[in-house]
């Protein structure tokens, strides 16, 4: 009988240590299962936190060319008549026009400042002096225009160019 309770005693306690290892196994297992999962879920967030990082970059280099065109096409005020005058006059010289008279006139509002251009040249070349005005660094305004003109031969103009001054 001793031989069979130390039989017994030994496979008691190999089943105990085997059933503690297979326990250990498991719960280790389980574990392993549980942070795949949680490896699994965040690397499922990685891919959505990419895409929207990715999303507000995009929004952001729209948002800087935006802001850059808006630099490119800040207007610019005349300091006083001379200014107006001659950014008026740089703009007709540079296409070949000649201008005739220059006279201030009444604006359409009181807070802007306005003159009376008459001028003769090439009809292209008028045409484009009302383009460059569009494009000059002093904001202005035309508000009237009168073209007189014959087929061949250069044409005369009668126009009212109105700006908003620094100080107003």
């Amino acid at each position: 009988m001793k031989l069979s309770v130390k039989k017994a005693l030994i496979i008691f306690c190999f089943c105990l240590v085997m059933g503690g290892f297979l326990w250990f196994q498991h719960a280790l297992s389980a574990s392993i299962l549980q942070e795949r999962d949680a490896i699994e879920g965040l690397a499922k967030q990685e891919v959505s936190l990419k895409g929207a990082i990715a999303q507000k970059y995009a929004l952001l280099e729209v948002y800087r060319d935006a802001l850059s065109k808006m630099e490119q096409s800040r207007v610019e005020f005349p300091a006083d008549n001379v200014a107006f005058f001659a950014s008026i006059e740089k703009v007709m010289a540079g296409n070949k026009l000649k201008i005739n008279k220059v006279n201030p006139v009444k604006s359409t509002t009181p807070d802007r400042t306005a003159v009376s251009v008459s001028c003769e040249g090439d009809y292209l070349n008028f045409l484009s002096a009302i383009s460059d005005m569009r494009g000059n660094k002093p904001a202005v305004r035309l508000f009237s225009l009168t073209v007189k003109g014959q087929e061949k031969g250069p044409v005369s103009a009668d126009m009212s160019i109105e700006t908003i001054m620094k100080g107003e």
